[in-house]
């Protein structure tokens, strides 16, 4: 890509919508790194040229991972990352069924097809980091699987691009990100509204171990300054207008400006 920003919507149309195999095919190979990571809710494909340290190297000199989550976390970024990455490196089917990791992840997406001949894809925002060389994209997708009769998935794609000495840009890292009942669609359609009362159940959860944690004094409320207490309205920084609900909710005279 030579603007990422204008072209990374075709991109994502032509690998995902593709009206035949071979387009598709000649676009991830065009688009994506040889040595593409790929991460998704339902499986995970390392990068098919990652050079391992051994592991009595320090952390300074290990690979670091592609991925800002795992790059924040202290338990992957030591010798723990090392083991880690060797361990799925091995178990990945790249070098056992495929030559690379983006020959693994064009794969994924011919299942796609091959579970919905007909796949509606709408990219609805686009976020570009120039300076990272990362994007965020929200995507639309209708998953026409024949015996789904659940609505379009919503889902965010997190891409890490590549500057290549062309100065062409590719994609060197994806992730993708779905709420879990719209994930649960995807492979048990039915059971996607009982996810969803799950995770009703778990506000109902939180609402009343929140209620319990406060009466038996843990993070409890209390009014005024001084000790745990905190002021509405800090001395030199004023609220915004109270509404009616909002003097009703929080007292008949609500706080005071």
């Amino acid at each position: 890509m030579e603007d990422p920003l204008k072209e990374i919507e075709s991109v994502i149309l032509t690998i995902t919508s593709a009206v035949n195999p071979e387009i598709q095919k000649a676009a991830i190979l065009r688009y994506f790194a040889p040595d593409v990571t790929f991460r998704h809710p339902l499986t995970t494909i390392p990068s098919s040229s990652l050079k391992f340290a051994a592991p009595h190297t320090t952390s300074t000199d290990l690979v670091p991972s592609p991925f800002p989550a795992n790059q924040a976390s202290p338990s992957l970024t030591d010798k723990t990352w090392y083991w880690h990455s060797s361990i799925s490196t091995w178990l990945s089917p790249t070098g056992w069924l495929t030559r690379s990791s983006r020959e693994t992840v064009l794969r994924v997406y011919q299942w796609y097809r091959v579970l919905s001949p007909v796949l509606v894809v709408r990219v609805k925002n686009i976020t570009y980091d120039r300076e990272k060389e990362e994007m965020f994209i929200e995507v639309i997708q209708t998953f026409h699987i024949r015996w789904n009769p659940l609505p379009p998935a919503d889902l965010i794609t997190h891409i890490n691009l590549r500057k290549l000495p062309s100065n062409l840009y590719v994609i060197a890292a994806q992730e993708d990100f779905y709420h879990p009942e719209d994930l649960v669609s995807f492979v048990i359609p039915p059971f996607a509204p009982v996810v969803h009362t799950l995770l009703l159940l778990g506000a109902w959860v939180c609402v009343i171990q929140a209620w319990l944690g406060s009466v038996l004094g843990f993070w409890s409320v209390r009014d005024g300054e001084g000790g745990r207490g905190v002021s509405l309205n800090p001395e030199g920084e004023e609220l915004p207008p109270q509404s009616e609900q909002e003097r009703k909710d929080l007292g008949n005279e609500g706080v005071s400006h």
